[in-house]
């Protein structure tokens, strides 16, 4: 399986250094009252985005080959088209919901900014208020349209997971179980039903603000044939198996 984690670093840190000279080339040739500033703040808020984004997957592309390299593994799981596809779907409906979080943090505080500018600031304030909406609105495509894209990239990856004791990677996502901004802080076995597989739950939070942490599942289905892997997996993981509970 490819580690496509180091194409999304390789990708943040060129969105970075462009939009870093952006920010220097508006504040150096466009006359601030004209735009200049307006650009300025927005290239130079994508940069610091984009370097945090870049340490962000450097990590996820750490853990990643270290569980494909791994010869520890808990559990490696291969999953026939339909199972893949019912997951895929359910995993989609929750990054929808996930991405509209972001949108609706960031995207406030740039409209909020944006109004200022426009409200309280005479010279020039309207263009850099302007531009700001315009660039939430870019914003609000882009947190639409990514869901569809992962879910497209979902069902064309290997069905597979792989699950280690600092991470797992599942439909060819990496879940790293400790990173600076998301958590692993449970994990728990479902038996199922006679119409839905037995699957592993992993519960993390999500920091999306400076003080507002969310919380998300990743359902990771257990193949016929495989519970007593799952009942190893949660005990290792520090979970309880259902037969535990009391």
């Amino acid at each position: 399986m490819e580690n496509h984690e180091w194409k999304r670093v390789y990708g943040s840190i060129i969105v970075a250094v462009f939009f870093a000279v952006t920010c220097i080339a508006a504040l150096t040739f466009i006359d601030g009252m004209q735009g200049g500033y307006a650009i300025a703040l927005v290239s130079f808020f994508i940069a610091i985005s984009g370097i945090a984004i870049a340490g962000l997957f450097f990590h996820r592309a750490r853990v990643m080959d270290g569980i494909l390299n791994s010869n520890h593994l808990l559990a490696h799981w291969v999953y026939s088209p339909d199972m893949a596809k019912e997951s895929a779907t359910r995993e989609y409906t929750e990054y929808l919901e996930r991405n509209r979080a972001m949108f609706l943090l960031i995207g406030g505080m740039l409209v909020v900014t944006a109004l200022i500018f426009i409200i309280f600031v005479e010279d020039g304030g309207i263009i850099t208020g302007g531009f700001l909406l315009v660039f939430t609105v870019v914003l609000f495509i882009i947190s639409r349209i990514t869901p569809g894209l992962e879910l497209n990239r979902a069902l064309k990856t290997p069905h597979e997971a792989f699950i280690a004791e600092n991470g797992m990677i599942y439909e060819g996502a990496v879940y790293p179980f400790n990173s600076f901004m998301t958590g692993m802080y449970e994990v728990s076995l479902h038996k199922g039903t006679p119409k839905k597989n037995p699957s592993l739950i992993f519960s993390f939070t999500q920091l999306v603000g400076l003080y507002i942490i969310q919380p998300f599942e990743i359902v990771v289905p257990v193949p016929p044939g495989e519970m007593d892997t799952a009942n190893q997996v949660v005990r290792t993981l520090g979970g309880k198996v259902p037969e535990e509970d009391t």
